[in-house]
Parts: structure tokens; sequence; C-alpha cells
């Protein structure tokens, strides 16, 4: 299997620290609201990843966190120690506790992973009725489950001299680290122009690019919401620290490969990897293995604070398929940047529902794989998950003259990795009472008088009657709620 390795700054062969298993530490949601399309991208990513390697033998261990203290907002390429804890800060908007918005969301990330097909990090189905309660059970770790594990941790740092200690916080000095900018091959001293609103609250902060350990509650943080008892007093763990906890209690001090956006690069994964050689006194991570973003036409980040960038719900809502939201994001590779418009995603769809026609004409009898395809698709997937590769390999055999049930056992093997409900294509269809077909007839004929304020509202009634609506090529599709 070969992947692109951050550091390496190339293409590597990856060679597992155990034959033939891979463990794997995934950078998840910070669930202060519900993902964005935007943060979406990297869960495809890293999933279709995930079914790839059980797709080609792997044994696979991998955990996913979730952020529910600590994260603060980032203000520039340093992130921000003193910014606004965005936890703390949607707790006050919505007038309940952190650990309420916290709960709400992380069931929203789980909708969110079940309508898109994504397996939990133990390699699971999401079950229907999983909520926020459930999560450890499948191979998410929640930040604050962890936090006696983050002191312990920070005491080693504390203990292999790599830290100070203000009456703010207690900081990693990463001065005391010669590789500290590796990701980046950024000198420290290039850095002092990154000095910015949290030196003038901590007077006492020596350089820079030192990150925070532990956040005192005082200052700033003096009503801060989530706190905890510590050796450096009652406050809160930085939000860097939670990942190398997480990551080496349940996978150890040396695992396979870390994942995240590249967005993590300059700032959180260069921290990580500092406070795992402070913590253990070397590189816990053997590969880090990063995902881009997804754009808009003007190549912006799409992102919650920009406002551009859409929730699931109301891509659904427009008419598109979930499964539609997850052909476009694993179609493209995940170190290239993905431009995203509703034209993009009708392009995605009309490709999807291209491929469903034609496995729906397969019938429903299944024969035995073609195992000259099964090797193309295992080296299309080697090859650093090349999946303009592995979709033309599926439309070939779409289009082969191979025996029509041998195609169909082929292509429902495929989806093992594409996850693309390609085995639900020939179900029976479902029965749809007389008032829905009646309110689909009449939104037909509103759409044909290009009536669509009106259409609108009928998908709204039919919505409210238990069923989705959605707009296709073919003209309407019809769901079950």
């Amino acid at each position: 299997m070969k992947l692109y390795s951050t550091l390496d700054r190339k293409i590597v062969e990856i060679e597992p620290l155990k034959e033939g298993q891979i463990s794997i530490y995934s950078c998840g949601p910070t669930v202060y609201y519900r993902m964005q399309i935007g943060n979406i991208r990297a869960y495809v990513n890293w999933d279709v990843f995930h079914r790839s390697l059980l797709y080609l033998g792997y044994g696979v261990k991998r955990i996913m966190n979730i952020t529910d203290v600590g994260h603060m907002t980032s203000l520039d390429d340093f992130g921000s120690d003193f910014g606004e804890d965005r936890m703390d800060k949607q707790a006050e908007r919505e007038g309940v506790q952190p650990i309420d918005i916290a709960n709400k969301y992380i069931d929203t990330v789980l909708d969110d992973f079940r309508a898109l097909n994504i397996l939990a990090p133990n390699g699971q189905v999401i079950p229907k009725d999983l909520t926020h309660e459930g999560v450890e059970e499948l191979g998410f770790t929640r930040a604050t489950e962890y936090v006696e594990e983050m002191i312990e941790v920070i005491k080693k740092i504390e203990a292999n001299g790599y830290t100070y200690e203000t009456e703010q916080a207690l900081y990693f000095d990463v001065t005391k680290i010669s590789e500290y900018s590796i990701f980046t091959g950024q000198n420290l001293d290039e850095k002092e122009v990154g000095v910015r609103e949290e030196v003038e609250v901590d007077m006492d902060k020596k350089n820079p690019a030192d990150f925070v350990l532990w956040m005192k509650k005082t200052g700033k943080y003096e009503n801060h919401l989530m706190n905890w008892e510590s050796p450096w007093g009652v406050g809160f763990p930085g939000w860097h620290i939670e990942c190398t906890a997480m990551g080496t209690a349940k996978l150890g001090e040396r695992f396979d490969i870390h994942t995240g956006g590249v967005d993590h690069i300059p700032v959180h994964h260069t921290n990580e990897r500092a406070q795992n050689i402070g913590a253990f006194g070397h590189p816990v991570v053997k590969y880090w293995v990063h995902n881009e973003w997804l754009v808009n036409k003007d190549d912006g980040k799409l992102s919650k604070s920009s406002g551009n960038a859409p929730y699931l719900p109301t891509l659904i809502e427009l008419g598109f398929d979930a499964m539609d939201v997850r052909y476009l994001l694993l179609s493209i590779n995940y170190r290239t940047r993905i431009q995203f418009s509703v034209e993009s995603l009708e392009g995605s769809r009309n490709a999807r529902l291209a491929i469903t026609r034609k496995v729906k004409e397969l019938g429903k009898e299944k024969g035995n794989l073609i195992q000259e395809y099964v090797e193309r698709f295992k080296k299309a997937l080697e090859d650093n998950l090349n999946m303009s590769e592995v979709l033309s390999i599926l439309n070939e055999l779409l289009k082969s003259d191979n025996p029509k049930e041998d195609i169909l056992a082929t292509v429902l093997d495929f989806d093992r990795v594409l996850g693309l409900d390609l085995d639900k294509v020939n179900e029976d269809p479902i029965e749809i009472p007389s008032q829905v077909k009646e309110l689909l007839d009449l939104r037909q004929k509103v759409r044909n008088e290009r009536n669509f304020e009106e259409s609108d509202n009928l998908r709204d009634e039919i919505s409210k009657l238990g069923y989705i609506v959605k707009d296709t090529s073919e003209g309407q599709q019809i769901e079950k709620l």
C-alpha cells in the first residue's frame, strides 16, 4: 500500500509496525456545532481508506477522537491558546452546559456518518439507535473521558524538562525540540512575526510558538465552564494534548498512521508530534497522512465561519441523495482540492445514477468474481488510493461483455470499498400511499410549469407524511424516511 507521507514529502510504501496489521488515529470532529460539508470530506476520505485496508486483507485497529473540550478558535498560523473556547461559547449561545452541546452534536455526527455510509472507527456499521452514550464501544474517544490520561502525559513531558509554568498556564517550550518545524521547514526565528494577542495576555510566555498543555482557571478563563483538578491548578487541557494522550492510551507508544486535514499540519500536528517526543523520548507516529480542503469556485476554503459551507441535511433538502455527496468526495484523490458547488454535486449525482442504472440492468442474480478486474481494483487502491482509476475500472466493468451475474458480483464486491449502497439498487420498490402519489403528481405538474416555490411547498408536505422526494435526471424519486 502506497500513501503520501507528509513527513517524507513523497509517496511511500507503507510498512506496518506489525505485519498485516495497521493502527490508525484519525483526527475527528469538534462537537460544538453540526459538521459542514468541508469537515465531512475528511471522514469520507478516511472511510474509503479504512475500507480499502480491510478489502486488501489488513487487520485494522483505528480510533477517532471527539473534541468536546479545549479547542480554541484559531487566529493565525500558531493556533490560538487564548482564543474563545468553542464548546463554552456555543453553550452560552444555547443556554445549556458544554456537555449538553457535545452530546447534541455527537448525535448529529452519528446521523451524518450513517447517511453517508461511513463506518465507525472499529470498522462496524453504526447502529440506527446508537447515540452519544455508546460511541466508545465503536472506537470513538471523547476528550472529556481522557483528562486523567492527559494529565499523566503532561507529567511525563514536565519530568523530561520540556515545560515551564506561568500564572496563566503550563507551556511546552518548543525550543527544546530540535526538529520542531519538521513538517513545515520554517525557522522558529521566522515565527517571531506571529506574536499576537496571547503574548499580551500572558507576558511570561517565552516564545510565540510555545503552546499550552494546561490552561489555568484564571484571568481570561476565570469563568470557564469545564474544569478539572491538576498538579498545576484547576483548569482544562490544551487542544493538542488530547491526541497524544488518547492515541497512546489506545494504540500504544508507537503506531502506524495518523490522519487529518492539511490545516492540522502547521500547528496541531506539529505540536502533537513535539508532545510525543517530549513524553516518550521518540516519535510515536510512523506516517502522517493528510487530506486537502474542499474549496469554492474562488479556491477559498469552505468553512462554517465563512458561511459558505452547507450541511448535509441542507443538501438533502435540495433534492440530493447522501450518496451523491459521498460519490463527489470519494471520486477525487484525498490530496487534491475539490471545488465544491451545486453544479459539481449535480455532476456527481448524474455519474452515480448512471452507475446505478447499469447495476439495475444486471438483475439480482450474483455469480463469481471476475479476478482480472479485482486485481486491477486492488492495484488502484494500493496506488495512493487512485480513485479516478478505481471508478474507471468500475465503469469499464459495467460496460464489459462478461456474464451479467459475474459483473454484478464483482461490482458489489467493489462497493465494499466505495460504500455507495449499490446492493440496494435492485431492492423491491417501496409502497407509496395514494396521498403521497397525488402530491407527487401535483408536484411534477407545478415543476413542469416552473413554479418552484410551490414545488418546494409540496416537497415539505410529502416530508411531513414520512417520505422524501429527490429530483434526478430521471425525474422524481421517493424514499421513506
